[in-house]
């Protein structure tokens, strides 16, 4: 059973541009329907992320090569 799925977003999730990919997030999507928690993995801080955490409805973030983590929701 999984449990947990994290993921880098630049030129994984998201392009150059900033732009996610359709496909990324309709899978992220399915991923919180099945109640599986999406972590957010990046060396960006996360003021400058904030608004994809929300987008993503991620459950946890790692940040700013991890000098920052985060925990969005209650496990």
């Amino acid at each position: 059973m999984i449990k947990l799925v994290a993921s880098d977003l630049d030129g994984t999730i998201i392009g150059r541009d900033n732009n996610i990919f359709e496909n990324n997030l309709k899978a992220i999507n399915d991923i919180n329907n099945k109640n599986i928690n999406f972590v957010i993995c990046t060396g960006k801080t996360y003021p400058i992320i904030k608004g994809m955490c929300s987008k993503f409805n991620a459950s946890y973030g790692i940040f700013g090569n991890r000098e920052s983590n985060y925990k969005f929701k209650n496990w």
